[in-house]
């Protein structure tokens, strides 16, 4: 191969020797009995260890090295040992100067050892390719890789780099072809002439019907709420509701679907499968739209009558706080007061216990210690006029508030009864049942107690709705009674009590699990993919014989183990130390070349092409000149939490008014994704990135913010403020798979999950090494968390820290541990796990397939905070791997700090960011709309600054090395990429096109000491 092909062969996954052999793979160079009689039949040293040599070598290559010249020397010595030979170098060239020698005993080795050609193995691997295209979306980097995996692991000696690749894409064209055939082979001549119809725009108009309808409606009110609803209509009227696609992988569909819901019209039509992709973006927006119309309806319940009327009500409370509060402070300590004189005494000389002599005049006199009689009656009154009565709640005045809306409740019932299709679990049903007879009951003067459900009434709305005051006489406060249902519903749909048949996310979670007959078919590639077994006996057999290996072994010298201790029971881990900085780091921190943070981010633009991600939103370049300019000012600007014109110049492409239009038209999510991608593929084509375990450990961290409230001088957030996270996925080496906003605390291990399993399967993520490992927190539910991410094929490594529960558990009842008998002594109920198998491979696979996302998975498997019945064989086979993983921290020092290691990585890249984001606020601002935005620029320049340090450590190792000083691996994992002291964040930022890149290392050849 030339360097090119090289260097692609490697960046997929082709085993090479130019980096070395890992520590790993020398177990393949062990030379067992059968390979020893097969070398002894070899005459002369040479011969036998030019043999063993190749013997070994087609084992990590996967493919024969004929030219002994290209064979590692320490793979040559390793043999040579084996043998006892004392001079393989010598021997070895002698056995290269005969090439006819060299290639029949490739020849020989091939038949004699089972390696195929890859012509006579090419049939089997593109049949296992094809059915594993079924289900998934992946690009024909990731497919190259998996189809290197099945050549190695079957014995097919590998092709080239390019062979493979062609044979590849060739499998990924035709499973395209055969979707978009079957897609279209369910449309009758009707649909199809529907679908050509959405492309084309009508006279008289701008833009296509279907450039319309995947449009959304603009912001929440009520008259766009209508055209949501309208929208849904027109979108079932146009008649492919009863299309049947749930054959089709929801990943795949959905791949099509975002091809025709982001493509220009005008070039979507020119595509081949453009009726395919067509069909697939209105099967998806027949869910999306309902979907976006209740999303509007959630933020228009929520501000009109929850989040308005608190703010009203806070701010009275914040306006009479001078009033009540001095009189809540006399009140208590004239109670005090009271309480103190009436308290029984005790004699300290007998001990005798005297009752306290008190009456009215006492009492009085000594309330009129505190304050005069009139005063203390003053303040009571003022406490009652503010604080809620006994049987009600802090929410009674602002609901009393929401009361004055009630022309839209009336509006809004009739509504949702008439258009929205609600279903409701069994917890839900009362309050969808009140909903529907609202309207018959709006209708009505003469309401009472026995037409209303009175079970709804929870705090303060029974007050409310039996307040008679303007009342007729028997009846009831209807307004707050059907605010009372809505409000309900509102808080039970978010909880998905209630739910609306025809979306899916606010569906019935339970129903988003794959459909039974769609599992049954899918159900072979997905447990093939996850590496589970149909027989549970077999699986969890297994299982259970790897956690009682690992727990004898660990007690068998847990009393010389240095990462733990035992007291009385219960396990302790001891602290492990950090390893001291090596001189590398110092001399890479004084090599780093001195430079602004927009050169970085020029330089890295420029380095990767970065720029042709920024196109219009139709997918053209921008027509702007120096665009590249502007795009770093933008992105820096965003980064370091500044103003536009923090960055603006009298330059025309860094004028302010330019710069807002690129932040708005060409700083978009999917640029950011665009983007981001190209500096992940950059980054791991650096040799250097490597040795820090090639990005197969992931950690998930980030920033939490609070919804600040309107009131601002509260001291505290007031009760029912929403809360929201920045959650980052970050691999070892150092680059973020992605960033995004949640609400809430979700749990960070199935957030990392959920990126993982999408940037695996989407044609937009990084085709790279992919994690298998996730070190993250867990949060609630930690062993059902154990529990799912093991069964998606993943291993969750979270740190001493990220635990909460450390109790040990086993299965064998009758076996002994020793030291960890007592630590031991819960047992984990098989039985239950295999009893519920077939659900547990359901939700794994629905998970895999993309059906359901983890956090929904969690859902399901929960109620108010317990687990189902299934969740909790769930949670009992997550205690497995638990277990197993707490073993291994207590016994292997090296596992430990590997994860910690990674969690430190986060801290770094963590400070880093507060480093660079340092502008107005401080480097964590609170929440506004369209901070995202400015997170996604942050989350871009950090990857800029990891991907520059990197090339430019990569240089300085290389220069170090030729100078003759050895660098091991150890040394370069103790290299952070997150080095930050070498490039300057503050000051006048100045954006100019560098004349040479800034990667040439210049001063290299001087002493860093």
């Amino acid at each position: 191969m030339d360097s090119a092909e090289e260097r692609r062969a490697r960046s997929a996954g082709y085993p090479s020797f130019i980096d070395g052999i890992p520590e790993s793979d020398w177990a393949l160079l062990h030379l067992n009995k059968e390979d020893r009689q097969l070398i002894g039949s070899k005459r002369g040293a040479h011969n036998r260890l030019g043999f063993a040599v190749q013997l070994t070598a087609v084992r990590f290559l996967g493919r024969f090295q004929t030219d002994m010249d290209r064979i590692p020397e320490d793979l040559v010595l390793r043999v040579g040992e084996q043998l006892g030979i004392t001079d393989p170098l010598d021997q070895i060239r002698d056995y290269g100067s005969s090439p006819d020698t060299v290639r029949n005993h490739a020849r020989e080795i091939a038949k004699e050892c089972g390696w195929t050609s890859f012509t006579e193995g090419e049939p089997k691997l593109v049949a296992q390719l094809e059915a594993h295209l079924e289900i998934t979306t992946a690009g024909p980097k990731a497919m190259t890789l998996t189809a290197l995996t099945w050549l190695r692991k079957n014995q097919v000696l590998l092709p080239s780099h390019s062979t493979l690749r062609n044979s590849v894409v060739a499998c990924i064209g035709r499973a395209e072809d055969a979707l978009s055939k079957k897609l279209c082979g369910k449309l009758t001549s009707y649909q199809i002439t529907v679908i050509d119809g959405l492309l084309e725009v009508p006279a008289g108009e701008r833009t296509s019907r279907l450039d319309r309808l995947r449009r959304g409606v603009g912001e929440p009110n009520w008259a766009n709420f209508d055209r949501a609803l309208a929208r849904v209509d027109e979108i079932h009227g146009l008649g492919f509701a009863d299309v049947d696609v749930s054959d089709i992988p929801q990943r795949k569909l959905a791949q099509l679907a975002d091809r025709a819901m982001t493509e220009r019209v005008g070039r979507l039509k020119e595509q081949s499968g453009k009726r395919a992709a067509v069909l697939a973006a209105i099967k998806q927006l027949e869910k999306r739209a309902l979907d976006d119309a209740i999303d509007m309806l959630d933020k228009l319940i929520g501000s009109r009558f929850i989040v308005r009327p608190k703010r009203w009500s806070d701010k009275v409370l914040v306006d009479a706080y001078p009033k009540f509060a001095p009189a809540g402070t006399l009140a208590a300590q004239a109670l005090l007061a009271v309480l103190k004189s009436v308290a029984e005494q005790v004699d300290q000389d007998t001990g005798e216990i005297i009752d306290p002599y008190t009456d009215t005049d006492s009492t009085r006199a000594v309330l009129e210690t505190v304050a005069d009689r009139d005063t203390l009656a003053t303040a009571a009154k003022n406490l009652l006029e503010y604080m809620p009565a006994p049987d009600s709640d802090t929410d009674e005045a602002r609901r009393a508030k929401a009361l004055e809306q009630f022309r839209d409740v009336r509006r809004l019932v009739s509504v949702l009864v008439d258009r929205v299709p609600f279903g409701a679990t069994p917890a839900g049903r009362p309050t969808l049942t009140a909903l529907r007879t609202l309207p018959d009951l709006l209708g009505r003067t003469d309401v009472g107690l026995e037409d209303i459900d009175t079970t709804l009434l929870k705090g303060s709305w029974g007050r409310l709705v039996w307040d008679r005051s303007g009342q007729p006489e028997g009846t009831v406060n209807l307004s707050a009674y059907a605010l009372c249902v809505l409000e309900t519903l509102h808080r039970q749909l978010g909880q998905r009590e209630i739910f609306v048949y025809g979306c899916s996310r606010w569906a019935d979670l339970r129903a988003q699990l794959l459909p039974v007959e769609v599992w049954e078919q899918a159900r072979p590639g997905v447990l093939t993919d996850l590496n589970l077994s149909e027989d549970p006996a077999a699986y969890l057999g297994q299982a259970s014989a790897k956690l009682h290996a690992d727990l004898t072994r660990v007690s068998s010298r847990l009393p010389e183990g240095i990462q733990v201790s035992l007291e009385h029971g219960n396990l302790n881990l001891t602290k492990v130390q950090s390893p001291r900085s090596s001189n590398l780091v110092r001399q890479v921190e004084k090599l780093l070349p001195r430079v602004e943070l927009p050169q970085v981010v020029l330089e890295v633009l420029r380095r990767t092409d970065g720029i042709t991600a920024f196109t219009t939103r139709k997918g053209s370049p921008a027509p702007y000149p120096e665009f590249e300019l502007s795009v770093a000012a933008v992105m820096v600007g965003h980064a370091c939490n500044l103003d536009l014109s923090a960055v603006a110049s009298d330059k025309d492409a860094l004028a302010l008014d330019h710069l807002n239009r690129v932040s708005r038209g060409y700083v978009r999510p999917e640029t950011i994704e665009a983007y981001n991608k190209l500096m992940i593929e950059e980054q791991t084509t650096v040799p250097v990135t490597t040795p820090w375990n090639g990005g197969r450990l992931a950690s998930v961290d980030g920033f939490r913010f609070i919804i600040p409230s309107p009131q601002p001088r509260l001291p505290i957030a007031p009760e029912g403020s929403s809360e929201l996270s920045w959650l980052t996925v970050l691999t070892e080496q150092a680059i973020q798979l992605s960033g995004r906003m949640v609400s809430g605390r979700p749990s960070a291990a199935l957030e990392a999950l959920r990126t993982l399993t999408t940037h695996r399967t989407r044609p937009t993520a990084p085709d790279t090494g992919h994690p298998d490992a996730i070190v993250a927190e867990a949060g609630t539910h930690e062993d059902l968390v154990f529990g799912l991410l093991t069964l998606c094929g993943y291993s969750y490594q979270p740190t001493p820290s990220q635990i909460v529960d450390t109790r040990l558990w086993r299965v064998e009842k009758s076996a002994h541990y020793g030291p960890l008998q007592e630590a031991t002594r819960r047992y984990i109920d098989v039985a239950q796990i295999a009893a519920h198998w077939d659900d547990i491979l359901h939700v794994a696979g629905s998970i895999h397939h993309g059906a359901v996302s983890p956090h929904d998975a969690l859902r399901i498997l929960t109620r108010n905070g317990v687990p189902t019945k299934l969740g909790a064989a769930i949670a009992s086979f997550g205690r497995i791997p638990k277990t197993r993983h707490l073993l291994n921290l207590y016994d292997n020092p090296e596992f430990r700090r590997v994860i910690e290691a990674q969690s430190r990585l986060h801290k770094e890249r963590a400070e880093l960011a507060r480093r660079i984001c340092h502008g107005l606020d401080g480097p964590v601002p609170e929440y506004y709309p369209g901070l995202e935005d400015r997170l996604g620029a942050l989350g871009l320049v950090l990857n800029a600054v990891a991907l520059f340090n990197t090339i430019c450590i990569q240089k300085i190792i290389d220069r170090l090395r030729s100078q003759g000083q050895s660098i091991s691996e150890s040394e370069i994992r103790q290299l952070s990429p997150f080095m930050y002291r070498h490039i300057n964040m503050r000051g006048r930022f100045h954006f100019e096109l560098p004349a040479e890149t800034m990667f040439a290392i210049a001063d290299l050849d001087t002493d860093p000491a």
